[in-house]
């Protein structure tokens, strides 16, 4: 921020101080008249002195600027010392707008020769040896003190002006904080609703897929096979009994923990065991053996990989058989699932809510999620997620 002497109230009274002095010295050489040829040029150069007074430079003019100003103003004096030692008392004035114009080193230097010259004034009018010395000591003493007011004025104001320039800028940061807070309020509640979408997609969704197909199934089997159509219908009850436990746990706590605590071999082998009863499709799944703990974010997300996979196969695909894979390496684990169904199909490929849950869980963690044509005929989904650090060196 720019620093300008002008508005500032009290550079106003120091420039009309500044004046009301040239004006009382002016007043002085009117009252002792001695012509236009003596006291003439003396209220010209008051004239001029007074007008170059009000037109100061800023504080952050170059410094140039500043001894051009410094320097024609000392000129003025000069010449109207010699004429009469009363335009001495106008360095003063001189004193303080050195000091805020230039650095406190060099502005010392100017009160110096301030000093140097307002005493030879002094042994130029009247030789008095005694006097004159104390008297330009007393000047110079006078001109630092009051250019050591004008350089405390000018501090001021740069403190002043920096205060309302931090001010702004805590202001205009308070504004943006806020503004970044609705936002990102925002994107959490639509992230939020993003994965309640993904949690009731995958829970709800594949408990109620397994049992349509169930009680189609029963349907076919209620005249001829009464005993097999009622176990069947009493695992639809099972599903659905544990879809509301599902609903019931994601709207409590919109934290799914179904995962927690168990490890991924045993939920996918329950999951695989589930679907192979309720659809009669023969499910191939392969596990390492010493296939790291992951965390469950992880887990999940391949729990619900597999989980939506496995579903598409048996509602789109009209497989009859599917595998499942999982693979490690020392940065990544990568989930396999192919069928050999109908494959892709030939329109435009659009993915569904579960596809696209998918896809952001495999974002979230830095992994991936590719969908292509198996070689065993039907759709090969594949997702890798690369390990976390403790799990890549644990």
């Amino acid at each position: 921020m720019q620093a300008y002497l002008a508005p500032k109230r009290e550079d106003f009274f120091f420039n009309i101080s500044g004046l009301l002095m040239v004006a009382i010295i002016s007043l002085v050489v009117l009252i002792n008249w001695q012509g236009w040829a003596v006291s003439g040029p003396q209220i010209a150069l008051m004239a001029g002195f007074a007008a170059m007074l009000t037109r100061q430079p800023e504080l952050n003019s170059s410094p140039s600027q500043a001894y051009l100003y410094l320097g024609t103003q000392l000129l003025i004096l000069v010449f109207a010392l010699s004429y009469s030692s009363v335009f001495i008392f106008l360095f003063y004035v001189l004193s303080v707008q050195t000091l805020m114009l230039l650095p406190m080193r060099i502005g010392l230097r100017w009160l110096i020769l301030f000093t140097l010259i307002t005493a030879g004034v002094s042994f130029y009018h009247d030789f008095q040896p005694y006097e004159d010395i104390v008297t330009s000591l007393v000047n110079g003493a006078g001109f630092f003190f009051f250019g050591a007011f004008g350089n405390a004025l000018v501090q001021a104001q740069r403190a002043r002006d920096e205060s309302q320039r931090i001010l702004a800028e805590l202001t205009d940061a308070h504004a943006r904080l806020q503004r970044y807070a609705e936002q990102a309020e925002s994107l959490a509640v639509a992230e939020e609703r993003n994965r309640m979408s993904r949690e009731m997609h995958d829970t709800l969704g594949h408990r109620l897929t397994v049992s349509i197909v169930q009680l189609e199934g029963a349907g076919r089997l209620l005249e001829r096979d009464t005993p097999r159509a009622g176990q069947m219908i009493q695992t639809v009850r099972e599903q659905l009994v544990e879809g509301l436990a599902d609903l019931r746990a994601t709207l409590a706590s919109l934290r799914d923990s179904g995962l927690t605590g168990t490890s991924l071999r045993k939920s996918l082998q329950t999951l695989v065991d589930e679907y192979a009863q309720a659809t009669g499709l023969a499910v191939h799944l392969s596990i390492p053996e010493n296939l790291l703990a992951l965390d469950e974010a992880r887990r999940m997300t391949i729990y619900r990989a597999a989980q939506e996979a496995l579903t598409n196969a048996q509602r789109h695909a009209g497989a009859s058989a599917v595998w499942l894979k999982i693979e490690q390496t020392t940065n990544a684990v990568t989930l396999c699932v192919e069928d050999d169904g109908a494959g892709m199909p030939a329109a435009e490929f659009t993915p569904g809510i579960g596809l696209r849950g998918m896809q952001e869980r495999a974002q979230q963690l830095g992994g991936s999620l590719t969908i292509d044509a198996s070689p065993r005929g039907g759709v090969r989904l594949a997702l890798a997620i690369p390990l976390a650090k403790e799990e890549a060196n644990g």
